[in-house]
């Protein structure tokens, strides 16, 4: 009995020391080929950012014809860190009276997502970009679907 209290317990910190391990960054190249190669239209808006704009290097969107994905890289990891605060914090002003959340802030990593009052919104942030997504709830799975194609 005592070995198998053991092995779960050293099996549990494997896992838990797996989900913290840090995440990689892709660059506005990568998110580009990934969303095209996926079938997704990707517009570039990096042009039109000011520069005093959170420090966005790129921002992209992605047509996804029922919702869009946009995706930002930013000069530093504390911009993006902010960004993605922003984003969370609108997200729970909207949050209508039954919502189910789920969060996960691990190492270089941050994931929110809300479902409330049928629509569905979800933001990460890896190093210095930050991903973010609001669409109907029904589309749920197609979200997190380019969230694991971009491995955030």
């Amino acid at each position: 009995m005592k070995r198998i209290i053991c092995a779960l317990l050293l099996l549990a910190l494997v896992l838990s020391l797996a989900a913290c391990s840090p995440r990689e960054v892709i660059s506005a190249e990568e998110f580009t080929a990934r969303m095209t190669e996926a079938g997704y239209t990707v517009h570039d808006f990096s042009d039109f950012m000011d520069d005093t704009d959170f420090g966005i290097e790129a921002f992209l969107v992605a047509d996804a014809e029922v919702f869009e994905v946009e995706f930002m890289v930013f000069e530093t990891a504390e911009s993006a860190r902010s960004m993605y605060n922003q984003i969370r914090q609108e997200m729970d002003e909207s949050r209508g009276r039954t919502a189910s959340t789920r969060e996960t802030n691990v190492a270089n990593f941050n994931r929110f997502s809300m479902t409330t009052d049928g629509r569905f919104e979800a933001v990460t942030r890896v190093e210095n970009t930050v991903l973010a997504v609001g669409t109907d709830a029904e589309f749920r799975d197609d979200v997190n679907a380019i969230f694991d194609l971009m491995g955030y």
